[in-house]
């Protein structure tokens, strides 16, 4: 520290003696100088304490380092005297899990304090290892080329043989057909189609609380059919099927697109929508669209539209239509509509005392070849009214007639179905009651199928109407 003040001195002194030599050396240039002599005197001592503080805290991270390295050295004597008192000699048997005979030449892997031993078991199915340290969490890997590898823990092994599943004898067969409802609109539930995957899966106890699970997979045909080859297995098999995603042919009587969803501002109709498919589960609603056809009245002076639904048994519609039989088809003869739903047709107004053109519409598109051809008698206040036809009808539609009373041309229309009414007068209505939508939804078990060698099942999985759509419908 002395050398170090001696040489600030002498560097003071320097500035001095060379201030003075100056022309014009002045008070003010000595103040200065004896300002920088202090700010360096300054900065030593904190330079000094620096290094004292550091010199500290090496010393102490030196004392504390070989107290570690004591410890660590302590702790491994300790640890080796344990390991070298709990070394053990392990035997491990392995079997056939079908026939429970031995299983010769199966490797056998464990780890024990950093290395890998491995072994191939005996003629008697058995591999000994010698002193190994092992934890109750260790495993011991048995595998054999055309089994099932397992795996088996320590403070199991001791407790019963390990079980091989012999995977390569695939003399038993699971094979079926996979049905799907992709069109609501028919009878019949379709075929899923090509590449679906399906996996038989068999879950081995591998040993004394352990197993493990093998999975058998395939996909179906272009047919909706699959086949899998399994070997047997005294566990038996579980069936699994992936979820499908495919378009749905369905009526909806609105979708969540529609500002109103219900009837009148939308009447049923078809439409395809993406569906979500799993093996019995049907949580996808199924829209009770139930009127087969409406009556479609013209505009109204402001543009309005009157409709009203067909008979509905279900929702009490009571807007009947009577047809006969004219060998394979139906023509219409008299319509009874003392009913409506909806709308009211007091709400509308039209020319008074007119008849207005009326449309039976056919929302399926499946019970008319030709349509009626019907009117509305509108009376003197403007609003439809109610009257007796002359074909014997009573309410607000009946069919179309000219001036002189008779029908019009083709106005009975020609239908292609209907429902027997009164045999005795040879009667049918369009009284429809079946929901336009049709499923099955059947439930088919895929518990574990138990199978003897060379057995064969055909199981055929049924997916069902969906799990879900990409939107909500009515």
């Amino acid at each position: 520290m002395k050398s170090k003040l001696t040489i600030l001195m002498a560097m003071a002194f320097t500035i001095f003696i060379a201030s003075c030599s100056k022309d014009k050396f002045n008070e003010n240039d000595a103040i200065n100088a004896q300002k920088d002599l202090l700010n360096l005197k300054y900065q030593h001592e904190l330079d000094l304490e620096t290094l004292k503080q550091k010199g500290a805290t090496a010393m102490q991270q030196l004392m504390n380092t070989a107290v570690l390295e004591q410890l660590k050295l302590n702790d491994s004597l300790a640890t080796k005297k344990a390991i070298a008192e709990k070394k053990q000699d392990y035997s491990v048997t392995v079997v056939d899990v079908y026939t429970n005979a031995p299983i010769a030449g199966a490797d056998v892997t464990v780890s024990s304090e950093g290395k890998i031993y491995t072994a191939k078991t005996g003629t008697d199915g058995i591999v000994i290892f010698s002193s190994l340290y092992l934890y109750p969490t260790s495993t011991f890997m048995i595998s054999k080329t055309g089994y099932a590898a397992t795996q088996i823990l320590q403070r199991n092994i001791l407790q019963g043989a390990a079980r091989l599943w012999n995977t390569s004898d695939l003399s038993n067969e699971i094979s079926g057909t996979l049905y799907i409802d992709t069109d609501l609109t028919n009878q019949s539930a379709e075929k899923v189609g090509a590449n679906v995957l399906v996996t038989a899966s068999s879950t081995i106890q591998g040993g004394t609380a352990g197993s493990y699970t093998v999975y058998f997979p395939t996909y179906t045909t272009a047919n909706g059919n699959y086949t899998i080859k399994v070997p047997p297995t005294p566990a038996g098999y579980n069936l699994s099927f992936e979820q499908i995603a495919a378009d749905q042919k369905l009526y909806v009587n609105a979708t969540e697109d529609d500002a109103v969803p219900s009837f009148p501002s939308s009447l049923p109709r078809i439409t395809t929508l993406k569906t979500y498919f799993n093996v019995n589960s049907f949580n996808a609603t199924v829209p009770s669209a139930y009127n087969y056809y409406y009556f479609k009245v013209a505009p109204d002076k402001n543009g309005k539209i009157f409709y009203a639904p067909g008979f509905n048994n279900y929702s009490n519609y009571y807007n009947n239509v009577y047809l006969s039989n004219t060998g394979n088809q139906f023509q219409l003869e008299r319509i009874n509509s003392n009913n409506y739903y909806g709308y009211d047709p007091g709400l509308f107004n039209y020319e008074p005392n007119t008849k207005i053109d009326v449309e039976l519409v056919d929302v399926t598109g499946t019970i008319m070849q030709s349509a009626p051809k019907l009117v509305a008698t509108v009376g003197p206040n403007g609003k439809i009214t109610m009257v007796n036809s002359t074909e014997g009808g009573y309410g607000y539609f009946q069919l179309k007639r000219d001036n002189t009373g008779n029908l019009v041309p083709d106005a009975k229309g020609v239908f292609l179905k209907a429902i027997l009414n009164d045999p005795y007068s040879n009667t049918y209505t369009l009284n429809f009651s079946s929901n336009l939508n049709i499923t099955t939804n059947r439930q088919v078990s895929n518990t574990s199928l138990v199978m003897n060698k060379g057995e064969k099942k055909v199981v055929n999985f049924y997916y069902g109407s969906g799990e879900s759509r990409v939107k909500q419908v009515y």
